[in-house]
């Protein structure tokens, strides 16, 4: 786990730029039609909604990465928060691999600390707010 809780706070250290243009975002990423839902089609509280998540991705992944390599039950309850926020929002992805990192880390809880599976979480919500810098033109 400290492997990639290294590589989280290597990543956050600086701050978030989008991926270069030679790699362009997929909105696949984010579920538009879930978002429509979501805000009952008012584009102000869809641009409400992406910020906020925006916004709480950020922190909990630089949480995760300021956490000790044995602090596996905080790290979960991140996750799982991170999951919540991120289905709201329609970053199904993100839900995803952060339910996964979740239960990997929850079944570590002596051993390996899901590597894997943070590495797979860390590259959703890269992805997930590269879409939304996009979306919001930042």
């Amino acid at each position: 786990m400290s492997k990639s809780l290294s590589q989280v706070r290597t990543a956050l250290a600086e701050p978030w730029q989008a991926p270069a243009a030679s790699a362009p975002a997929s909105r696949a990423a984010l579920d538009l039609v879930h978002l429509a839902r979501q805000s009952l089609g008012d584009k102000d509280r869809e641009t409400e909604i992406l910020a906020l998540f925006d916004q709480q991705a950020g922190q909990a992944m630089g949480r995760l990465g300021a956490l000790s390599g044995r602090d596996f039950g905080l790290a979960a309850d991140l996750a799982r928060m991170l999951a919540s926020s991120a289905r709201t929002a329609g970053a199904f992805g993100v839900a995803s691999a952060a339910t996964v990192y979740e239960a990997v880390v929850l079944s570590s809880l002596d051993g390996d600390g899901g590597e894997a599976a943070c590495d797979h979480l860390v590259a959703e919500v890269v992805r997930v707010r590269a879409v939304i810098a996009e979306l919001l033109g930042r």
